[in-house]
This record gives C-alpha cells, sequence and structure tokens, in this order.
C-alpha cells in the first residue's frame, strides 16, 4: 500500500461518511474515520501494530 492509495481512501471515506476497522488476527485493532478533513486514528489493540504495518506493507519507525 502506497501513500497515494492512503490518500485515495481518506478521500473516499469523507465523501461517503463512512469509516474503516482493520483487524489482525480477528482483533480489531485500528478504527478511521474522516470528518471535515480531519482523520481520526482511534488505535483499539496497540499490541497489533507491528503485525498491521507489515501486512499493509508500511514501513515502520525506528
Amino acid at each position: 500500500m502506497d501513500m497515494e492509495m492512503i490518500v485515495n481512501l481518506i478521500d473516499v471515506l469523507e465523501k461517503k461518511g463512512v469509516g474503516v476497522q482493520l483487524s489482525v488476527e480477528d482483533q480489531k485493532t485500528v478504527e478511521i474515520t474522516v470528518k471535515d478533513k480531519k482523520v481520526d486514528i482511534n488505535i483499539v489493540k496497540p499490541a497489533n501494530i507491528g503485525k498491521l504495518l507489515k501486512e499493509l506493507d508500511l514501513p515502520m519507525g525506528k
């Protein structure tokens, strides 16, 4: 997943007025909503963030 895909996803979420939940191993990990050009990211299960980033093929910080 590249940055352009993420920006497009955020744009679609805002236009449709919906959110996204991302899960790792059937455990809700992140909820993302967009309203008025503001992105709200709620990390529900912090322990799974590394696994989620790996699955999405996003770079992890040091």
